[in-house]
């Protein structure tokens, strides 16, 4: 089984050499676990205690140290690598092998060495602790919020009751050390200023806590989703701030790497294993230069024509004197006197064989209005040309004609899209179609939220009518529905409120769904609750004896009121492809009770199709036993697609 990551970041330290810092808190937090202190002046230290191995080793510029320990059944790997530079960088990676589950957290070294130097993420200074921002601040805190660098997210937290969320404010920043920055706003004068700058939407409110992506500007911001607030109520269940932790180190572990860093980490490592030597570091970080296509230059050579105007041709009347001729070392025959200007012949004019002028740059930054037309012209051409070519070589029946008569009428059709769209597209209208698209998978989900409203008053009217047997006035309405705002919410609320339910080890895959798409992740949520609550009624149902069906027989009935999902949504088996074979059953395989399953797991095969096509294409498996001896339904997974033979 792969390692599963825990925790990622890169940090960025300007300090050289980077090693004696790194070795210093690196080894004083290996001596709690019992190590003893490695001579910092040898190149490579190894140690064993109670299981565990600790390897450090560097070469000149670069170094790794390794702490491998045994934690539940399976190994915890926690790695540092580093490389001097201006600045350098160091990546901490915490990866762990067996199925116990455990929670994403900063390695305790962390903490330590982020207060030994300026750290930064390359954008901003990465603190160990949660600062405090007062009302003076805010505009400064601001400026960072919005650094267009800034790689890691950055948590907010608002003003509790008696000081509740100072504890949890310290909380979140040592857990996620290095990966996020936690600022505890001071009080409500604070509190109200910051949500005034940031707006209704952005802002964190009455003891909330915020955590903001990057890159973020609340200018633009055209999803507030992308940066999920959690509410006071939320905070106050077990495990919220650990679900907060881990969407913040989700987020930056997900982040692409630097590319100085990406293009070096290889090299170092290969010194490290001593198949590169030392001098291969030199300019690690300095990118090659870009290979040259010559048929792309070809192309942006008569792209860059078109944007250019031929030089206005000069008028007879400003024709200065001809240019002196050149000094020649050798005497020649003295010039003869130049003519008088009123006896000056007149210039020949150009006849149809001399050549045009050639183009000039326009270098006062005067637009050629012509500019796109004349380049989509081309390129409709081009495509034109390249389609009746290929199809050419086909032809020779009529069926091979009629292909290539509605491939022309295509090219018509492409040229008539040109007409449209160049003349009429103004500067900045892709971003005008980027921002329409955002606001209707906002409204999207609006609507998905309000129909879900009234399908849950429809289900309590329905039960109500089937329980009284006659209709029902007067009476209470059902109460408030939970809309969960992510997925994770969707898993916390599900552990605290559907009895019937076991909800696996699956955290990790849903936080990676809500930082994937924040907007669509609202609608998953949203289907995800629902067929909670149905797997959980049903298994309510069947373990009492009301019912004696399957959980696709409840929603294909969908009678008595009961809470059900479409069953086009359902799929109660895999295909032949998939369950014969190991490759793609082991993905598949969740843990569930002894009582279940002898061997402590079991192949899941059923799932609820969140998003039936595209991607991502977020799925829920479930293993019913809800007949059986523990009488409950186990969520094994919720997350993307599972690989299967389309994947792969």
């Amino acid at each position: 089984m792969a390692p599963t990551q825990l925790y990622q970041a890169v940090l960025r330290d300007p300090g050289r050499p980077i090693w004696v810092r790194l070795h210093r808190v690196f080894s004083a937090w290996a001596q709690t676990k019992g190590f003893p202190s490695p001579d910092a002046g040898r190149p490579r230290a190894e140690h064993e205690h109670a299981g565990a191995r600790l390897v450090m080793e560097r070469r000149d510029g670069c170094g790794r140290y390794v702490l491998e320990e045994p934690v539940d059944g399976g190994r915890l790997r926690t790695r540092a690598v580093f490389l001097d530079g201006a600045p350098g960088w160091v990546q901490v990676t915490v990866e762990q092998e067996g199925d116990a589950r455990r929670d994403a957290r900063a390695p305790g070294f962390v903490p330590a060495y982020l207060r030994t130097a300026r750290i930064t993420d390359g954008g901003i200074h990465l603190v160990d602790r949660a600062e405090v921002l007062t009302e003076d601040e805010v505009h400064r805190f601001l400026r960072v919020l919005t650094e267009p660098r800034r790689r890691v997210p950055v948590v907010v937290v608002s003003p509790g009751h008696n000081g509740e969320n100072t504890a949890r404010a310290e909380r979140l920043a040592e857990a996620t050390a290095g990966a996020g920055v936690v600022v505890r706003l001071a009080d409500r004068r604070t509190e109200n200023l910051f949500n005034r700058l940031m707006g209704d939407e952005l802002g964190v409110y009455g003891g909330a806590i915020r955590t903001y992506a990057a890159p973020f500007d609340p200018a633009t911001e055209r999803s507030p989703y992308r940066h999920p607030p959690m509410r006071p109520a939320k905070l106050r269940e077990e495990g919220a701030l650990e679900t907060i932790a881990d969407g913040v180190i989700g987020r930056a572990s997900a982040a692409d790497q630097p590319p100085e860093v990406r293009r070096s980490l290889p090299v170092v490592l290969r010194v490290l294993a001593g198949r590169a030597e030392v001098a291969a570091l030199d300019g690690a970080m300095t990118p090659p230069p870009a290979p040259v296509d010559p048929a792309r230059e070809e192309l942006r050579r008569k792209m860059m024509a078109l944007t250019v105007r031929p030089a206005p041709p000069m008028p007879a009347t400003s024709l200065g004197p001809p240019a002196a001729p050149p000094v020649s070392a050798e005497p020649g025959p003295a010039p003869a006197p130049a003519p008088s200007s009123s006896h000056s012949p007149s210039p020949a004019p150009s006849s149809s064989h001399s050549p045009s002028p050639e183009p000039v740059a326009v270098l006062d930054g005067s637009p050629n209005p012509d500019v796109a037309h004349r380049v989509a012209e081309m390129v409709v051409k081009a495509m034109r040309q390249e389609l009746d070519t290929a199809l050419g070589l086909a032809a020779g029946a009529d069926t091979s004609r009629d292909v290539l008569r509605e491939v022309r009428t295509l090219g018509l059709h492409l040229a008539g899209l040109r007409e449209l769209v160049v003349p009429a597209a103004p500067a900045g209208s892709e971003d005008d179609l980027r921002v329409a698209h955002e606001l209707l998978r906002e409204e999207y989900a609006e609507v998905v939220t309000a129909a879900r409203v009234l399908q849950e008053r429809v289900r309590w009217l329905e039960r109500t009518l089937a329980e009284s047997g006659h209709p029902v006035y007067g009476v209470a309405t059902p109460g408030e529905a939970f809309t969960p705002a992510s997925l994770a919410e969707t898993l916390v609320e599900a552990r605290s409120r559907l009895a019937h339910l076991v909800i696996g080890q699956t955290d990790a895959a849903a936080v990676r769904l809500d930082h994937a798409d924040p907007v669509l992740s609202r609608t998953w949520a949203a289907k995800a609750w629902d067929a909670l609550l149905a797997l959980d009624d049903f298994a309510r149902a069947r373990s009492s004896g009301l019912f004696a069906g399957g959980f696709y027989d409840w929603c294909a009935d969908g009678s008595g009121g009961r809470r059900v999902i479409p069953p086009g949504m359902l799929a109660m088996r895999e295909s032949a492809s998939v369950t014969n074979s190991a490759k793609f059953t082991q993905p598949r395989t969740f843990p569930v009770p002894a009582e279940v399953h002898p061997s402590g797991k079991i192949v899941m095969e059923a799932h609820v199709k969140l998003r039936a096509v595209g991607y991502p294409a977020p799925r829920m498996y479930f293993h019913d036993d809800s007949g059986g001896v523990t009488g409950k339904i186990y969520v094994g997974y919720l997350g993307d697609h599972l690989p299967n033979t389309r994947t792969n």
